[in-house]
């Protein structure tokens, strides 16, 4: 074998190492990322979820307010006789 031959053995080795070590990282991350994908659709879940939840929510507390607004309207309208002061003492004069 000439020092050509060896330069080159080494070379297709080192190629084989690097390349090896490349497409075991591309594997790894094509299964990490796949495993990813049904962790997005549970937290999409969870979040539709906890959205309907605040929306009910919401709701039921828009009708709490609306109820409260027409009772005052209903208190305000009413007729309500005045309030007055009281009247001061007729001052009576010494005769």
């Amino acid at each position: 074998m000439t020092p050509e031959d060896i330069v080159f053995v080494k070379a297709i080795i080192a190629f084989v190492l690097v390349a090896g070590t490349g497409m075991a990282g591309f594997w790894l991350w094509l299964r990490a990322r796949a495993r990813v994908a049904p962790d997005l659709s549970k937290v999409l879940d969870a979040v539709r979820e906890e959205n309907a939840q605040l929306g009910a929510d919401l709701s039921a507390r828009m009708a709490e307010l609306e109820e409260r607004v027409d009772f005052t309207e209903r208190r305000m309208v009413q007729e309500r006789e005045p309030a007055r002061l009281p009247q001061p003492p007729k001052a009576r004069t010494p005769v």
